[in-house]
């Protein structure tokens, strides 16, 4: 390895060939560095990324991780997997080389994250995430062992009763919100259409066919580094279309009516995800009624698809 003095701007770079993942020779430039050990280090750990050679650091290989994954995970997904990898992962692992790490290691570090009392269902968040890096060295770059495989996974599994509102428990929550107002207009779309609350929350009036009583559900919604996102659904199967009953589309199309020449590509529903989530709490604490959470509302949806309630449902049909 070798670098080189910029004599006209007083720093370093590094000129080099390089042998990329598919076995191809490749040169790289990089300039700027202030110190020639800044340069020479660059060099180093990019020859290592470039093959991903596990010899490399937890660290590094997060990196190729992630470049190989963007394409088919979401930015909010990225965005999260990544949040959980530096708070739990990189802090015990980020130095070390991913070939070295072993199983006993791997306990070691789920007693210290056990510890500090985590819920199961993040400590399984976390474990997946330890595991799914693992895995992806493992099947994709040669690495010999995942040390996670001989290990017993962090987090009880249990099954939770499923929660959900029945007809009189959700006609009671709607009696603490304003009907025509853009939250009762919204939940009455999630309870009665079993929409996902991203789902909702990006509906425009061009996603709605009035003559035929149709939803078309084919984009997400969600609020990530202080900007809107819209973006595909959750799976190629979430797009779909909903038929809605007569009087929930009268509802919307009334409601839309009240917004001051809404654009055809418009939100109609022009709010966060948080400020759903209060509103739901809120009202709960209000009426007295069984909490749950904004996604339990897609639960009782389901409960009435499945005819567990259909002898309430023929009192609220209007």
């Amino acid at each position: 390895m070798a670098a080189y003095k910029d004599e006209e701007r007083g720093t370093w770079y590094v000129s080099f060939y390089y042998e990329d993942w598919t076995g191809a020779k490749k040169r790289k430039v990089k300039r700027g560095f202030r110190t020639k050990k800044k340069a020479l280090n660059f060099e180093a750990e990019y020859k290592r990324t470039a093959k991903a050679d596990m010899d490399m650091t937890m660290g590094e290989f997060v990196e190729v991780y992630f470049r190989d994954k963007s394409q088919s995970l979401k930015d909010r997904s990225i965005k999260n997997k990544r949040d959980t990898m530096n708070a739990q992962l990189l802090p015990y692992f980020k130095d070390r080389p991913m070939n070295s790490i072993t199983p006993a290691e791997i306990i070691q570090w789920q007693n210290t994250i056990i510890e500090k009392g985590y819920s199961d269902d993040y400590l399984k968040t976390i474990q997946n995430q330890m595991t799914a890096l693992f895995n992806h060295a493992k099947n994709i770059y040669n690495l010999a062992d995942n040390p996670c495989d001989k290990v017993k996974r962090m987090g009880k599994t249990s099954k939770k009763k499923m929660k959900f509102w029945t007809i009189e428990e959700y006609r009671q929550f709607m009696t603490g919100i304003e009907p025509g107002s853009k939250y009762y207009v919204l939940f009455e779309l999630l309870f009665w259409t079993g929409a996902r609350e991203g789902e909702a929350l990006s509906i425009t009036p061009a996603d709605i066919d009035f003559e035929r009583n149709l939803l078309q559900i084919n984009k997400t919604y969600y609020r990530m580094h202080g900007e809107d996102v819209i973006t595909s659904p959750k799976t190629e199967e979430s797009n779909r279309t909903i038929s809605i009953p007569e009087f929930l589309k009268k509802e919307i199309q009334d409601y839309i009516g009240r917004l001051y020449e809404l654009p055809e590509d418009e939100r109609i529903f022009p709010m966060v995800h948080e400020a759903v989530q209060h509103k739901l709490k809120q009202v709960v604490q209000k009426t007295g009624v069984k909490k749950i959470r904004v996604h339990d509302i897609r639960h009782s949806h389901v409960s009435l698809s499945q005819g567990y309630f259909w002898d309430s449902l023929s009192d609220c049909l209007r």
